[in-house]
C-alpha cells in the first residue's frame, strides 16, 4: 500500500516540480516536527466518522508508509521526523501511541504521546519514559461533551500535562480550536495564561496557529509574539503572506518545518475564503472542490504548495541558506534534543 497514488503523473508532474523549485534549495537534512503514523487495526470506526473536520482520506500511514512518502517527497534528502498517532476518538488511543513508541529510534525519529485527559502528572511521566516520547499531542477530539465551537485550549491541554511540559521543557503539539483559529480571543488569554504558569513548556502552535489568513495571523501575533514560550510549525499553511508574517515577528529559532502527513501527500490548494477554509483538489472529495470530471486539474502535493509560500516568504525577507537550514532542520532538532537531554539524560 501507499498514500501516494497516480505514480504516472508523480513522474510528469510532481517530481520535476521537486527537482526544478526545491531540490537545490532546500537542505541536505530535514526535520519534520509534525507526522502522523496509525494502523489499520488502530481504526475503531471510519475516519470520516469523527466530528473534527479532515483534509485527507487516508484510513491509516503505516511506518512503511511514511517512509516511502517522504522518499518520494524529498527524493536525495535525509529526513528525520517527530510523529505521533491519529488523535481521534475514532482511533484507538492507546493501541497507536504503543505502535508510537515501537517505531521510533530517539536517533532519526521520535514521538509524542497522546495523552488521555484524566491522565495525572505521575501517570503521564510514567507513559512518556515508557514510551521514550519526548512530549505531548493532545487534540480537541476528546472534548466530546463540548460544541467544537465552544471548546477552550486548556480544555484539553490538561494542567497535568503542563506541569509536566514546563518541569522537563517539552514539547506540546497544539491544534488550537475555534473558527478564528489563533486570533479567537479566548484562545489568546488561554496561551497567555499557558506561557505565565508553565513559561518552560515548549507550545508548538500547529499549522502557524490554524490562521491560514494574513488578517488573522496578525491579529494573533500582536498577542503572540509577546509570549516566549509560543514556537510555531508550518504544516498546511500554504499561504506566504502568513508565514512571512510570523517569520518578521517571531524569533528564527522557534520556528519549524512539519508535513503533516497525510496532509501533505494529498493533491491540491488550500486558502481561506471570507473566513472560511477552502480545499481545492485533483481527486474528488466529499470536503474540497474539483472538477466535475475526476483528475482534471493539474494539482500537485499540498506538501509542495506548502514549501512554495515558505520560499517565497523566505526570498521576500532575503533569508540565507543558514536561516533555510533553521527552518527546515536545526530549529525542530534542537528542541527535540533538548527535550530527549531533559527527560533522559
Amino acid at each position: 500500500m501507499s498514500i501516494v497514488d497516480e505514480l504516472e503523473y508523480y513522474q510528469s508532474v510532481d517530481l520535476p516540480i521537486f527537482q526544478q523549485e526545491f531540490a537545490s534549495w532546500l537542505p541536505d537534512r530535514m526535520f519534520d516536527v509534525h507526522t502522523h503514523a496509525w494502523l489499520p487495526e488502530h481504526a475503531l470506526k471510519p475516519i470520516s466518522a469523527e466530528r473534527v473536520g479532515l483534509v485527507f482520506e487516508a484510513e491509516s500511514v503505516s511506518w512503511a508508509e511514511l517512509s516511502e512518502a517522504y522518499g518520494l517527497l524529498f527524493p536525495a534528502k535525509t529526513v528525520e521526523f517527530l510523529a505521533f498517532g491519529m488523535p481521534l476518538t475514532v482511533v484507538d488511543r492507546e493501541a497507536n501511541n504503543r505502535y508510537i513508541a515501537s517505531q521510533i529510534n530517539q536517533a532519526q525519529s521520535f514521538g509524542l504521546y497522546i495523552p488521555a485527559l484524566d491522565e495525572t502528572v505521575d501517570i503521564l511521566v510514567e507513559r512518556l519514559r515508557q514510551g521514550r516520547f519526548i512530549g505531548f499531542k493532545p487534540y480537541l477530539s476528546y472534548v466530546i461533551w463540548k460544541p467544537l465551537e465552544s471548546i477552550r485550549i486548556r480544555d484539553f491541554v490538561t494542567d497535568a500535562q503542563l506541569e509536566v511540559a514546563n518541569g522537563y521543557k517539552l514539547p506540546i503539539m497544539l491544534h488550537v480550536p475555534r473558527d478564528q483559529r489563533l486570533a479567537d480571543a479566548d484562545n489568546l488569554t488561554d496561551l497567555e495564561y499557558i506561557a505565565s504558569h508553565y513559561p518552560q513548556a515548549r507550545i508548538i502552535l500547529a499549522h502557524g496557529g490554524r490562521a491560514y489568513a494574513p488578517d488573522l495571523i496578525h491579529k494573533a501575533l500582536d498577542v503572540v509574539e509577546n509570549l516566549p514560550n509560543m514556537h510555531f510549525d508550518f504544516s498546511n499553511v500554504q499561504s506566504a503572506g502568513v508565514i512571512q508574517a510570523i517569520l518578521e515577528r517571531m524569533p528564527l529559532e522557534h520556528l519549524m518545518y512539519g508535513s503533516d502527513i497525510p496532509v501533505a501527500t494529498v493533491r491540491g490548494y488550500m486558502f481561506m475564503l471570507n473566513g472560511q477554509r477552502v480545499a481545492l483538489t485533483r481527486k474528488q472529495f466529499d470536503w474540497s472542490i474539483s472538477s466535475r470530471k475526476p483528475n482534471q486539474l493539474r494539482c500537485t502535493f499540498m506538501g509542495y504548495e506548502q514549501i512554495r509560500a515558505m520560499k517565497q516568504a523566505c526570498d521576500v525577507l532575503n533569508f540565507d541558506n543558514v536561516a533555510v537550514e533553521k527552518l527546515f532542520y536545526s530549529n525542530a532538532r534542537t528542541l527535540v534534543d533538548e527535550a530527549v537531554r531533559s527527560l533522559y539524560g
